[in-house]
């Protein structure tokens, strides 16, 4: 297995595991770490055993956003105008549209400070579950910039246009309960039990079929920008492909013979 700088990657059984491991600079963005990021995206679309991947920080950060010091050299590089548009979409906007495209459901794990676009990888998760103490912010006015990596996108689809508007106008620190309340994590959970819990709620997840799962994330993400009738013949090819898959005959057998489920993903 390749060996990374800036992530830890493993694999457990059927979950795999992506830690920021720059802890020093509160797992900032690094130009390495995203190149490794999207080294390790490859491999997990190739990856039919993997179900559920998981990010998350090594130390006492989940992501601090970008690393002002980068920022600080990119400035003095005076790149024109076209020079940063090409870049940023290189970059940034087509890791973002890689992140959203790994096949399988992808859990952020938020074990400490997520700012700036921290918080975007986050929002660019499936779910969120957050420590209890993790704290929060988009502080992207402080530094002349608008929220990035995803965020003008996502934000208002979690908390709702006027929210977005004022976390990112203030650019205000926020805790945990905060994030559960307008929408942006999904469960807080004490900072000792973050680990135990991720872990059942994975075990739930895996008891449900893959192709299920799988199929079903896809199409809440296309539905979301399409109108009714599209939305339903979306619905309708998946639903009729998941009919036709060992894995209904075997979640319909399983329940009738009051036993565990066996699912192939297919």
């Amino acid at each position: 297995m390749t060996v990374y700088e800036d992530l830890i990657f493993e694999v457990n059984g059927s979950i795999a595991t992506i830690t920021l491991n720059r802890p020093e600079a509160f797992n900032a963005i690094s130009d390495r770490m995203r190149n490794e990021l999207r080294h390790i995206i490859d491999c997990l679309n190739a990856d039919e055993e993997i179900r559920i991947v998981i990010i998350t920080g090594a130390g006492k950060a989940f992501c601090a956003g970008g690393d002002i010091k980068l920022m600080k050299q990119n400035i003095e590089k005076n790149l024109s105008y076209r020079e940063r548009l090409d870049t940023y979409r290189r970059d940034v906007a087509g890791m973002v549209k890689e992140m959203r495209g790994i096949r399988q459901l992808v859990i952020a794990k938020i074990n400490g400070a997520a700012f700036g676009a921290g918080l975007s990888i986050a929002m660019l998760c499936d779910i969120r579950i957050a420590a209890a103490t993790a704290k929060f912010g988009m502080p992207f006015g402080k530094r002349g910039l608008v929220p990035d990596w995803g965020s003008l996108y996502f934000l208002p689809r979690l908390v709702g246009a006027t929210k977005a508007i004022a976390l990112t106008a203030t650019g205000r620190s926020f805790n945990a309960r905060k994030a559960l309340d307008v929408g942006l994590i999904d469960e807080m959970v004490d900072s000792e039990q973050l680990n135990n819990f991720v872990d059942l709620y994975c075990a739930d997840i895996l008891q449900s079929s893959p192709l299920s799962v799988i199929e079903s994330k896809q199409a809440f993400y296309q539905n979301m920008s399409c109108e009714l009738d599209t939305a339903l013949e979306n619905e309708a090819r998946v639903q009729s492909k998941c009919y036709c898959s060992d894995d209904h005959r075997e979640g319909v057998e399983c329940f009738l013979e009051k036993r565990a489920a066996k699912f192939t993903g297919k």
